[in-house]
């Protein structure tokens, strides 16, 4: 069949495609788009649902509203650098990071490098996994990625979340950020609980403790700060927070343990992990404790109001 020609400008011809073929083109693009469309739908529909009120199953009004924290019945505090699950055999495990917590027995956590649908862990939602296993309410803040798919750090607790907040913090290097969160721990006892991974340079770290501190100085509950914060006891940069709180180390009843990165192997490693306590609360056990689901050992520490008795 001959195919009609069409003058252009400048003289030129083209030939014309046939019926079939247009319509062919016009159904792909038309599928194309479609596509798009669906997928732009479901972006948005992930976005929305991330966008909520982050929340775990939430423990019963019975427990939440337990007896008051007392040297009897403190509050167990985890923090643990996850590195999105994946363990020292290499395996990426939620179930092995949430038997960690179960077994420790921590009623609030602060999880650093925690994967949101991101390609490394599977398109796994971590945290929502992991708080699932255990019963606990939580609080993601993305510190990296977009709509539904992120990084960064999250926070579990027996007890409900009551209010959440994830603060960016400044830096030149990878972008970091601090969880804020309120947690009912107690009748009349909330506590804010801050989630944080701080930078690798000296110059970010010193930055984001500032901007960190800036905001403790309006705290006011009592205040549990945790995190990794890539760096030894006694970095210049943490000069300004040990005026305003304590680290739970230094101050605890009770210590075991006392690298948590790079341990194993004959090598002690290094204590850049750190639970901190504002005043009215105080350490009664301190514990790094040993295992093989991620390249941090997690650390335990026992909270109790200030004046309560030593065990």
């Amino acid at each position: 069949m001959n195919m009609p020609l069409k003058p252009v400008a400048g003289g030129k011809l083209y030939v014309r495609p046939p019926r079939r073929a247009r319509n062919l083109g016009r159904s792909f693009i038309a599928g194309l788009t479609a596509l798009a469309v669906i997928a732009v739908g479901l972006f948005g529909y992930l976005s929305l649902i991330d966008a909520r009120p982050a929340a775990g199953k939430l423990v019963s009004a019975a427990v939440a509203q337990g007896p008051a924290l007392t040297a009897a019945r403190p509050l167990k505090v985890m923090t643990f650098n996850i590195r999105h699950a994946e363990g020292l055999d290499g395996r990426v495990s939620t179930e092995r990071i949430a038997e960690v917590i179960r077994s420790s027995g921590a009623d609030v956590v602060g999880l650093q490098e925690v994967d949101r649908r991101m390609p490394r862990s599977g398109f796994q939602d971590e945290v929502r996994q992991i708080a699932a296993r255990l019963g606990y309410d939580y609080a993601f803040g993305r510190n990296l990625g977009a709509g539904p798919v992120g990084y960064g750090n999250a926070v579990l607790s027996r007890y409900p979340i009551v209010g959440r907040q994830n603060q960016p913090l400044p830096g030149q290097l990878e972008p970091r950020g601090a969880l804020f969160v309120t947690i009912d721990v107690a009748p009349n006892t909330p506590v804010t609980f801050i989630d944080t991974h701080l930078g690798l340079s000296t110059a970010d770290r010193q930055i984001q403790l500032e901007s960190i501190v800036g905001s403790l100085r309006q705290a006011k509950t009592p205040v549990i700060l945790v995190g990794d914060f890539n760096a030894t006891p006694g970095a210049p940069e943490q000069a300004e927070l040990s005026a305003l709180l304590k680290d739970s180390h230094d101050t605890s009843d009770k210590v075991t343990g006392y690298g948590t990165f790079g341990v194993g192997a004959g090598q002690a490693g290094e204590r850049i992990d750190f639970v901190w306590l504002s005043s009215g609360l105080k350490a009664l056990s301190w514990t790094a404790v040993p295992g093989q689901a991620s390249d941090h050992l997690p650390v335990v520490v026992e909270v109790a109001p200030e004046g309560a008795p030593s065990r």
